[in-house]
């Protein structure tokens, strides 16, 4: 008989077979092809004592002439295979660099999501039981079940029959319960595992009284065992925990008897999976808060010495190696422990957030906050909705309800909906509580801050001050409470732009809390802060410097030294000296003060900590250190994503910084990846006319500018611009921006008059702004570059004088940026031909980059380059050398791959030496240039055609005029394969190989 193997993979391919036969003769011999099959019983067949390949399939135990026997078996069998199959377990380790340095974005991510998971289950356990519990548990069994009459019959009798203590033995069946329930903890779907709430409970109850009853028995209970098999990813991941924790995601069967645990690991596939043998240790050094208790008297399978482990139980892999009894099995051997007993940076961070959940009044406003935190935002209005269900409309419970959906739809950037729930949050606020209630403030605040965001300044300011209306009339006038809505008034008007006026909020604030605190008190020093902030924003960095300062003096007085606060202060104090002085070493002083304390006071993995990294990675980028920048930008990363959800916007933030540095390292195919990551976040927890996709929009903007593909660059702008028209006040200075980004676009496809257009709207955007701040000096200089294009020397000169004077006025003298400028100008009396001037700005340019920027920074190249290419033209050959040689050491050393600048330097001093009329010299320089451009640029490459007829110059004037014929003709042919045969090189090759005696330039 033929059998087509591949027909039966087929069919059997997403199932795992028990197999029973009648015959075995034309099949036994494929059963080793046929991996699904995991157990091979026989019934009914004689004569097989002879057959050796059978008896290697089927075991004496699986030969049956009984046919209730072996039904018996099948079942015993198919039970302990679907307890065999692999517990979802989550993996963290917070102590082995190695594997955090392999896998820490999985297992700190893993590590942050089951730290949220054991809240939501915590929450569950300890919330009261209710009859509803068990009607949403009934009712998801028979959805879940509606095709499965067997199960609709076992799930009626769970209805009619069930009490307490018949939860395990329900639990411990192979039926809807167990399967239903552990598909729900496996896949960590909190729907189902809240709507299961009333079993988990009910099972977790029933453990942990067994758990107090049998304290004195379990103490005697020192090692337990399971077999279990697990796919090869899974194991993997074990291995590399090993000194690490795993969790369990449900209530874990094991056993006291290593031999029942062996059965379990039956029919493993070494392709597919792996035979594992837990052994776990019962630490009795130290108290363990998981519940565990022996169950063979509840258990539906009394004869495996069962005993059964609470779901949220921490295990710690002390060791995976071969099992020596057997080397197809691995053995494992994990210790229980106490779920504190380790140092978990996330400690800190869940015992906020069970003080915070404590003060909810029931389980589902409880679940709703974890949802929230989590940015889970729908389940959260989920839960809050449900909550809401169970009161009356007028009950004043909806209204903390309905405030919690208004802000979770805030969120989510659902602004109708938030103001929707907010005013009816206030309405029975007020309706229920009266116009005086101390709550309606914060509700007032809530609605400002949606305005605020929403760019309606005028409504926001409405609502501070009704809020504030409410505060005066109902406490003192130097009561805090209204000192905290003078700062938010503040804050409101920073935003908007607004500065005197938030600094005059601010100081009516200060005035309040200096007649109640004494001058020294930290929340002065919030005001300070606060103050110095708006200064910031006005680009009046020495006003900024001075207020971040006295609230140094404060909090240096008043808190400890590592208070985080302090390094608050020392990270600001390090921006402006990274912004208004371009002192990075200074800047970087600061930030190193800051993440000092932050390391000593906070969790390692706190987010203040990532912020640190993040402003010290900003530094290294300006500085072209990349490298170094990376690290820190991944640094941030690991932090974050160790305690915030993935789509968290200070992850999407650091993402872009990495962006930013690939962009910086023209890796614009690398740039382009990360920024998309980061839209992909963004697109997830914004909605779609969000400012901030805007912003990402400008950046994947200029990459696409970076590669000169100038149509997809202007798509990118124009859909940020149109955001940004949308949803901000037209006196936004981003709009602005964006205006001179498109600007930029028409500029470099010598579209100029459009250019103007843009860059004209983008300064009159930023009228409301302050006379000196530093965007429009970014404005006048674009101006300046238009007109130097088009030769409008005059002009050029004068809008870049505009900027300077500017830059000036807010910045530091030796700042980058104004070196920038100067090199602007060098240009423009380069382009006048007055020389000297152009030395005169590119040497200014020059000196200011040394001091920000190491000596081997691509800036720094280029000006080299610049000044050698000014001397040249004043035929100070000498000095042109001197300055070209020094880009190339430069590039030589540490610019290796960059070949088309290195070429193009080798081409300069190759120049420098046929003006001086060293023909030999200039003739090896260009034979180095083009050896070069022939390994880094296409073989008709127009540069390539330019060298071969410089060298072929070369040769002939050395009078070398084969040589020269030779060069030429080379040229030539590359010329015929790139341009029609009108092309000015086709003719003057053309020319110059007609006339042999010819030997011009």
């Amino acid at each position: 008989m033929q059998i087509d193997v591949s027909i039966i993979s087929h069919l059997l391919s997403p199932i795992c077979v028990f197999l029973i036969l009648s015959s075995h003769q034309f099949i036994i011999s494929l059963i080793g092809q046929l991996p699904p099959i995991r157990f091979v019983y026989t019934y009914n067949i004689n004569q097989t004592d002879g057959d050796k390949k059978f008896q290697e399939y089927a075991t004496v135990q699986n030969i049956f002439n009984d046919k209730q026997l072996l039904i018996g078996k099948l079942i015993k069998d198919i039970k302990l295979f679907s307890k065999q199959i692999s517990t979802p377990m989550t993996f963290f380790n917070d102590s082995d660099e190695a594997i955090k340095e392999k896998s820490l974005k999985y297992l700190s991510k893993e590590s942050q999501y089951f730290m949220y998971m054991n809240l939501f289950i915590e929450t569950l356990l300890h919330s009261p039981q209710s009859e509803n519990d068990k009607n949403d548990f009934i009712n998801v069994c028979q959805e879940d079940c509606h095709d499965n009459d067997s199960y609709l019959k076992r799930i009626d009798k769970f209805e009619r029959e069930y009490d307490t203590s018949t939860a395990i033995n329900w639990y411990t069946q192979d039926t809807f319960l167990y399967r239903l329930l552990n598909k729900a903890l496996r896949c960590q779907d909190f729907d189902r595992i809240y709507k299961s709430r009333y079993i988990i409970k009910e099972i977790y109850k029933q453990l942990k009284n067994l758990y107090e009853n049998q304290s004195s028995e379990l103490k005697n209970i020192q090692t337990v065992y399971r077999g279990q098999l697990m796919t090869n990813n899974e194991f993997k991941t074990l291995q590399q925990t090993e000194g690490g924790l795993v969790s369990i995601n449900f209530f874990y069967s094991t056993t006291s008897e290593k031999s029942t645990a062996l059965c379990f690991i039956l029919g493993a596939n070494e392709e597919e999976t792996v035979p594992v043998l837990f052994e776990i240790n019962i630490n009795r050094t130290t108290s363990t808060t998981t519940p565990f208790a022996k169950i063979e008297n509840l258990s539906c399978m009394n004869d495996e010495n069962e005993i059964l482990f609470s779901m949220d139980c921490i295990l710690r892999v002390d060791l995976v190696e071969k099992y020596v009894e057997n080397n197809e099995i691995y053995l494992v051997k994990l210790t229980l422990i106490n779920q504190y007993e380790e140092l978990n940076g996330l400690k800190k961070l869940k015992d906020h957030m069970k003080m915070k959940i404590a003060n909810h009044n029931h389980d589902l406003s409880a679940l709703g906050y974890i949802m929230y935190s989590m940015g889970y935002y729908q389940k959260a209005i989920h839960y809050s909705e449900l909550r809401s269900k169970d009161l009356t409309p007028n009950d004043p419970l909806n209204s903390d309800l309905y405030n919690n959906i208004a802000v979770t739809n805030h969120c989510q950037g659902n602004y109708d909906k938030a103001l929707h729930y907010f005013e009816k949050a206030l309405n029975l606020r007020i309706k229920s509580c009266g116009e005086d209630d101390p709550r309606i403030p914060k509700l007032y605040n809530n609605i400002a801050l949606l305005y605020c965001d929403t760019s309606n300044y005028s409504d926001a300011l409405n609502y501070y001050e009704k809020a504030l209306n409410i505060r005066l009339t109902s406490v003192p006038s130097n009561d805090s409470n209204i000192a905290t809505t003078f700062n938010n008034i503040g804050l409101l008007h920073h935003r908007n732009g607004k500065y005197s006026d938030a600094l005059s909020y601010h100081e009516m604030a200060l005035n309040i809390r200096l007649k109640s605190l004494p001058e020294n008190h930290p929340v002065i020093a919030q005001i300070y802060n606060k103050t110095a902030g708006v200064y910031e924003s006005q680009g009046t960095y020495t006003e900024a410097l001075i207020f971040y300062e006295k609230a140094l003096k404060i909090l240096l007085q008043s808190l400890p030294g590592c208070h985080p606060h302090i390094a608050t202060l020392y990270n600001n104090i390090g921006t402006i000296y990274k912004n208004k002085h371009g002192n990075y070493s200074e800047a970087l002083n600061y930030y190193q003060k800051a993440l000092d304390i932050r390391l000593k006071s906070l969790p390692e993995n706190h987010p203040d900590t990532a912020t640190i990294y993040n402003n010290v990675g900003l530094i290294h980028d300006k500085q072209g250190h990349y490298f170094e920048a990376l690290n820190y930008f991944e640094k941030a990363l690991n932090v974050l994503n160790r305690t915030l959800p993935e789509n968290h916007q200070s992850i999407h933030m650091t993402i872009r910084s990495i962006a930013r540095v690939y962009r910086s390292q023209e890796n614009y195919t690398e740039a382009l990846n990360y920024y998309e990551k980061a839209l992909k976040i963004l697109l997830k927890s914004s909605p779609e006319n969000h400012a901030d996709i805007a912003e990402l929009y400008n950046s994947i903007a200029t990459v696409y500018l970076g590669q000169q593909s100038y149509n997809q660059a202007l798509n990118y702008f124009e859909k940020a611009l149109s955001i940004l028209i949308k949803s901000s006040p037209l006196s936004h200075a981003h709009i602005a921006r964006l205006y001179s980004n498109v600007g930029t676009i028409h500029h470099e496809n010598s579209n100029y008059s459009e250019a103007l257009y843009h860059f004209e709207q983008a300064l009159t955007l930023l009228k409301y702004s302050p006379e000196n701040h530093p965007e429009m000096a970014t404005i006048y200089n674009n101006i300046g570059s238009v007109y130097n294009k088009k030769g409008n020397y005059v002009e050029a000169l004068n809008y870049y004088e505009n900027a300077l004077s500017i830059l000036l006025k807010s910045l530091c003298e030796d700042h980058p940026d104004i070196g920038d400028i100067y090199y602007n100008i060098a240009e423009v009396y380069e382009g006048q031909n007055d020389y000297p001037q152009a030395l005169n700005y590119f040497e200014k340019s020059l000196n200011i980059l040394l001091k920000s920027f190491p000596g081997s920074h691509a800036h720094v190249v280029m000006l080299y380059s610049n000044i050698g290419l000014v001397h040249e033209k004043k035929c100070d050959y000498c000095e042109a050398l001197n300055y070209f040689e020094k880009a190339l050491s430069i590039l030589l050393i540490s610019l290796p791959d960059n070949y088309g600048e290195i070429a193009t330097t080798i081409l300069n001093i190759a120049r420098v030496y046929k003006s001086r009329e060293n023909y030999t010299e200039a003739l090896n320089y260009y034979e180095k240039a083009l050896s070069i451009q022939l390994k880094s640029l296409s073989e008709n490459d127009p540069d390539i055609i330019k060298t071969y007829w410089n060298i072929g110059n070369l040769y002939c004037y050395l009078g070398n005029r084969g040589k020269a014929l030779e060069e030429w003709q080379k040229a030539l042919d590359i010329a015929l394969k790139s341009f029609s045969s009108d092309h000015r090189w086709v003719i003057a090759l053309q020319q110059k190989l007609a006339s042999v005696e010819y030997c011009g330039n």
